[in-house]
């Protein structure tokens, strides 16, 4: 495998973005909108560090057995980002085009459909037909941000990949090592390993870092690039770095944004095109990064300020869905329903804490979060500069419009 080359540059609040030479694009990249499905399992896990709250959901958790006579399994529920793909795509291009200066192309990813690209290309036909596949490797799991599908077989290759995803991997058609060559014979097709470090299964760290050791060691060379996630934490993220260096895959930036804040690490490149970006990672082997100030504040405070945005109301939702309980929802007899149409009014202990989550992830209540941060921030600049295999743009000069 040949050697791959990295740039990473870490904007700060006082710096001036300064296009280095040949750059002619920006790109975003892992953006989700309304046609995701975000499943609700983790949130027993979340509401075990809220001490009022968890008293509260247990109360209720413990009710709805009663009444229902089975456990409350969060694994059937799910939300939907409040944000439709149009909306994704224009912000993101605003957001480029205002901070960096440069025109903004927008790869959306949402989980395991190609529905929102479909929707884009009625009016904007070069939109790429993207998406995030969910993998199930061995007992873990990996999301592929699989970029730029070839047009004129979209449509055998999404039925495959959700055929696979579906099948966790056993009892299918084709396997993995088919699939991802099937990809790969496009040469406009590019395929990312997203948050690579994030134990998406709960199999333990250590078991799921020796897996995603076993993942590259047999697909390495099907992969294109590996993530910076614009929300994990940098005590994760910064682990790719070395991952990256001792498998020779570049490293891009992907926001993973749910919400209304655009994504805070992206990529440069002197590409004009998706197709002709798909070249620098696959053949030339270069990939520029840019860290926004944004990522730089205390990670648990964007967490929440991003749940916060997801929980508010939104009184102009394209599609209606101006109030939480319209974006979660369940299927019933193969039917989706909303927690809004089952429910005459929210339990209280769901009221407590949507406020509470809301409250917290309010600015005046951000600083609280600097104050008890182990993100490992401290070492990002470090992380990204000379003498660590990564190198870093042109020394910014003094001014705001990269905070802008």
């Amino acid at each position: 495998m040949s050697k791959s080359l990295t740039a990473i540059q870490v904007l700060s609040p006082r710096s001036r973005f300064s296009n280095p030479a040949g750059m002619r694009c920006a790109i975003s990249l892992h953006s989700h909108s309304e046609h995701s499905r975000e499943m609700l399992a983790f949130l027993p896990r979340l509401v075990e560090g809220m001490p009022v709250v968890r008293d509260l959901f247990a109360r209720s958790v413990a009710e709805y057995e009663r009444e229902e006579g089975r456990p409350l399994d969060f694994a059937e529920w799910y939300w939907r980002p409040p944000v439709a793909p149009a909306e994704v795509v224009a912000s993101e291009q605003e957001h480029l085009e205002r901070r960096l200066g440069l025109s903004g192309l927008v790869s959306l990813t949402d989980h395991d459909t190609l529905a929102g690209p479909r929707a884009l290309r009625v009016s904007r036909p070069e939109t790429p037909f993207s998406f995030e596949w969910s993998v199930p490797f061995e007992r873990s799991m990996f999301h592929l941000g699989v970029h730029g599908i070839a047009a004129a077989q979209v449509d055998e290759i999404e039925r495959a990949l959700s055929a696979y995803a579906k099948a966790a991997g056993y009892e299918h058609g084709q396997t993995l090592e088919e699939l991802l060559d099937w990809l790969g014979e496009c040469p406009d097709t590019f395929v990312v390993l997203n948050h690579p470090y994030w134990d998406l299964a709960r199999v333990g760290q250590m078991r799921h870092d020796a897996t995603l050791l076993a993942f590259l060691r047999r697909h390495g060379d099907r992969i294109h690039a590996l993530e910076l996630n614009g929300y994990r934490s940098w005590t994760e993220n910064r682990r790719v770095l070395p991952l990256a260096t001792g498998f020779g895959i570049p490293v891009v930036g992907g926001g993973d944004r749910h919400g209304f804040t655009p994504n805070a690490i992206v990529n440069l490149t002197g590409a004009g095109c998706f197709a002709e970006f798909a070249r620098e990672l696959r053949v030339e082997r270069a990939a520029c990064c840019v860290v926004f100030p944004e990522y730089t504040q205390a990670f648990v405070a964007r967490v929440l300020q991003s749940a916060g945005d997801i929980l508010k109301p939104h009184p102009n939702h394209l599609r209606g869905h101006r109030t939480w309980p319209e974006r979660v929802f369940t299927t019933i007899d193969g039917v989706e329903r909303s927690a809004a149409s089952m429910w005459e009014r929210a339990p209280l202990w769901v009221d407590v804490a949507v406020g509470i989550t809301r409250s917290l992830g309010t600015k005046p209540l951000s600083t609280l979060f600097d104050m008890v941060r182990a993100d490992g921030r401290g070492t990002l600049e470090t992380d990204c500069g000379a003498g660590t295999g990564f190198s870093a743009f042109p020394r910014l000069t003094s001014g705001s419009a990269a905070a802008a």
